[in-house]
């Protein structure tokens, strides 16, 4: 079994599987939280701000993003945003 670890922007590989860095972790966690709450926002001028945020996060970062790890809420929001295709693209 190899098991190799590291810390900060260094990736963790466990049975060579390559997972995630904590900065790549740190982002998909920013965009699907985002993602979740906007739905529920009623305040106009905050969703377009939140959703202003969210469209450069998955510009920025979303590339790095493997589209496996999102949740139902996040994936049908993104989608419905039309940010869903960005996802995951340095992967193909």
């Amino acid at each position: 079994m190899k098991i190799n670890k590291a810390i900060g922007s260094q990736v963790i590989e466990w049975q060579g599987i390559m997972a995630e860095t904590q900065e790549q972790w740190y982002h998909r966690q920013a965009v699907e939280q985002l993602a979740q709450h906007i739905p529920f926002e009623r305040d106009s001028a905050s969703k377009a701000e939140q959703i202003e945020m969210l469209r450069g996060l998955v510009i920025r970062h979303g590339r790095d993003m493997d589209p496996d790890l999102f949740g139902f809420e996040a994936r049908n929001e993104l989608i419905r945003l039309g940010l869903w295709d960005r996802i995951g693209r340095a992967h193909e």
